[in-house]
Formats: C-alpha cells, structure tokens, sequence
C-alpha cells in the first residue's frame, strides 16, 4: 500500500528539537499559577518556585509522564456507533471553534453569534459525514455569561450526536457539566468519554490558573484533554518556525506533566495551536505558510513523544469564501495530513477564526474530502496497474465500457465534490461557488433531525443548569438551551 506522506525533519534535527525543548523546561521553566500544580510537581521531583507558582522540569520526570500515556484515545459519541480513535492510523477531522461572529456569504453581512447560530452549526456539523467530531464553532453572545458555560454545552448536546469536544474555563463549571455529561452518556465518561476538554496554554510558557484546575478535575473524572498551546511567532513566540515550535511542544509537554500526575492513564491528544502575528496589527494569522511549517514540524515532534496530535488547518485568514480561502484551507490542511495528524481543525472559520459561515462549512467539506482522497492509501500492485485491461483496449481505444472502469469509479476512485462546480460552463454561468454552499447548506438544515435527548435526561439537564443558576444568582429562562 502507498500513501503520500512527508518527512520534514531528518533524525538528528528531530534530536536538536528535542534538546531544545528539554533544555526550556529544564533551565526556563513554566508558570503554573495554581499551587495544586506546584504541590504534584514538587512532590515528582520538579524544582518548583512557590512563590511565583513557577517550576522546571527535569527530563527524567517528562519522560515517566510520557510513558504513561495511552498511544491512543477514545472519543466516544452521543449517538451510537460514531466513535472516533486518534492514534489508531486514521485521519479525523474535527471542527474548529470558537468564532464571534456569524457571516452571511450571501449579503455580506456579519453579526454577533446567538444561540440561534449555535444550534444551527452544531445541527449542520452533525448533518455532514465529513465532521467526525466537533469543537463548537460560534460563541452564543446572548446567553447569561453567569450560565453560558452549561447553556452551549447543553445547546450542543442537544443538537449533535457525535462526540463533543470543548473548554472548561472555570472550576465551578466542572460539577455541573459532569452531570450533564453523565447523565447524557448513560453513566461514567470512564466508560464513555462523550466530552473531551481543550487545555490552553498561556504563551509564553504559563498555564492560566482556572483552566488549568478545571481540567485537573475533568482528568480524574475520565474525561480526555486535548492540550492546545498557542504561541504567535514574533509576539508571544520567538520570530522563526522552529523557535515557535519549541515553545509549542514546551507548553505542551509541561501540561502533559501536570495531568499525567494529576491522573496517571488519563486520555491526552497533542495539539498543534501555534501560529503567527500580523506584526502590523498583532492579529492571529491562520492561513500563512509558516503555519503549515510549524504543524508539520510539531505533528512530528508529537509521533516522537509518542502522543496522538491534532492538526490546525483549514482554517483561513480570508474575509469571504473566496480563493485565499481556499488556498489557505488547502496548505494547512495537506500540510497536517501529510506530516500524519491522527486530526485536524478544519469547517467554516475565517478571519483569523472570528468569523463562522455556513457557506464555508459546506465548501471545507471538499477540501476535507480532497485531502482525504489524496492522503488515503492506495494499493500498488496487479490490482490497480490493470495491465490486462491495457492489453486489452491496445491502442487506440477507450476503456468506458470495462468493468474496472464501473467498479472503480463507483468505489471512488475519482473523488466527487459536494458543492465544487464541476461541468459545462454554461450549468454554472452567473452561480456563484459561496451562494452555491449557502443554499445547500440551508437545505441540509431544513431537512436533517437530529436524534433528540430522551425526555428524563433533558429534565436532569434542565435541574443541572437551574441549580447552577440558582447557586451564582443568575435569573434563567429554562427553556434557554433548548431547540
């Protein structure tokens, strides 16, 4: 079988990355700002500084915690059957979160997000085979800030049935959401991980003291971690590829440390979050070559580590769903799955990830679909050479009328867009691509039900959040949430 794949680093310059990253840890050090951090790792063996909450990690004690991660992670759905493994050899994708606003690509328009808009691209999300799982993609700006942390949860559950996947900001969310997720998964999330949390790192080299509390609590409870640094070259990260990438994989192997200690075992993905800085501006860049350089250098760096690793890609510092777009969607994301992202971010953010469209949703389905056809494997031998079928046609002739041709056409060989205009010219005169998608993905919606919540555990949702509300003073409409 072959597949395309690249090699970036050579192995001594895997070796130097690596030095450089111990020597960080070791000689830098990390800010944890929490002293439940700086009690596990003083009592592993790290040179912790109580007062600044800050510690260094000697290699011997990242090595222990590395060898007591599982090689790969469950990511259990809602819905039977729509599990997903990262680390098992296949290529997921994921969505890409957490965008302000909601783009019209039609008008032109963009508005805050609602929780109108999240239920309309979770529902979309879990309409569309090429989403394996999802990060939610829109902020809903008009819940209750005191209950929005529950409410989008909830709002997501409700309208998607594959595994979710998000942040937990705030200690006081972990008990609530754990019944939410219990109570929606039929038991522990030790048997069924339904949920997934997102650990952030704080570039340069800090973990933020809530987050990072609240997912010491999630571990232990079995929830997995996609760890997510996010250092931007020349602002937050040094001003090459390679010194951004060290800071990535530093943050990234210090969070490994901590939630190994917090819960040996505990299901922990690699994320690759770096970017780069508009030096103008300061601005979050997403779609620049650089960025598909420092995920190909830290989707290797992670196989070295042996962590399953999540690619950024496809998403895109374009305005509209226009030709940068795509451009930029396609770079990142045939950069992640040729270097061998076990996943990747991808669907319908632009703009640095500010902005959410439907339309774009649907147009990064067939760029996940070309970069599916194109990393797939494919066998090299008698079978697919068809030797006897040149022999055959000679030359000459055309091979429309053998049955390799029907069998491999329908078994897709050729990939088939979703929405990309293939065809007489004249079919598409005056069709614009983006109205294109905005009018299938809107007709996707109208016809797509999701599998609802049974009624007992929309009512355990419901006692969840209002005692929630009830504890931080928040006044709540209990039909927020709901569809």
């Amino acid at each position: 079988m072959a597949q395309a794949a690249l090699t970036y680093l050579s192995e001594p310059e895997r070796q130097f990355v690596h030095e450089e990253t111990a020597r960080v840890l070791a000689e830098v050090g990390v800010g944890y700002n929490t002293p439940a951090a700086i009690d596990l790792l003083e009592a592993a063996g790290a040179q912790v500084d109580r007062t600044r909450l800050r510690a260094r990690l000697p290699w011997d004690l990242v090595e222990r915690c590395l060898a007591t991660c599982p090689r790969t992670v469950r990511l259990a759905s809602r819905e039977p059957g729509k599990d997903v493994v990262l680390g098992d050899g296949s290529l997921t994708f994921c969505t890409d979160g957490t965008g302000t606003y909601m783009y019209d690509d039609v008008t032109g328009a963009r508005t805050e997000g609602t929780a109108h808009d999240l239920r309309e691209v979770m529902r979309l999300f879990d309409a569309l085979p090429e989403v394996d799982y999802a990060w939610p993609s829109i902020s809903a700006r008009d819940l209750d800030p005191l209950t929005a942390g529950l409410e989008i949860e909830a709002i997501s559950l409700d309208c998607f049935g594959k595994h979710l996947q998000d942040e937990v900001r705030e200690v006081a969310h972990v008990k609530p959401l754990l019944e939410i997720f219990e109570a929606v998964a039929g038991g522990s999330l030790w048997d069924r991980p339904i949920f997934s949390t997102i650990d952030c790192t704080i570039a340069p080299l800090q973990h933020e003291r809530e987050m990072t509390e609240a997912t010491m609590e999630l571990v232990k409870a079995g929830v997995p971690v996609l760890i997510l640094p996010m250092p931007l070259a020349g602002t937050t990260a040094p001003m090459t590829v390679l010194g951004t990438c060290v800071i990535n994989m530093a943050e990234l192997l210090s969070a490994v440390v901590l939630f190994q200690l917090a819960q040996p075992g505990c299901g922990l993905i690699s994320g690759v979050g770096a970017a780069a800085a508009n030096m103008r501006t300061g601005d979050y860049l997403c779609g620049t070559p650089e960025v598909g350089l420092i995920n190909v250098i830290c989707i290797e760096m992670s196989h070295f580590y042996g962590l399953p690793v999540t690619g950024s890609a496809v998403t895109s510092d374009a305005k509209a769903s226009n030709l940068q777009a795509g451009a930029e969607g396609m770079l990142t994301g045939l950069a992640c799955a040729l270097a061998g992202a076990d996943s990747m971010l991808a669907f319908g953010l632009m703009d640095g990830a500010e902005n959410v469209s439907l339309a774009k949703i649907v147009m990064d389905c067939d760029v996940v679909g070309m970069i599916e056809r194109f990393a797939r494997q494919d066998p090299i031998d008698a079978s697919t050479a068809l030797a006897a079928d040149i022999a055959e046609v000679g030359v000459g002739g055309h091979y429309l009328g053998r049955r390799s041709t029907r069998e491999f056409y329908r078994a897709g060989e050729i990939w088939q867009p979703r929405v990309l205009q293939r065809g007489p010219f004249e079919a598409f005169a005056e069709r614009p691509l983006a109205s294109e998608a905005a009018q299938q993905a809107r007709e996707i919606l109208d016809a797509h039900v999701v599998a609802p919540l049974p009624d007992d555990v929309v009512r355990e949702i419901d006692a969840v959040i209002e005692r929630y509300a009830r504890a931080v003073g928040a006044r709540r409409d209990r039909t927020t949430w709901r569809r």
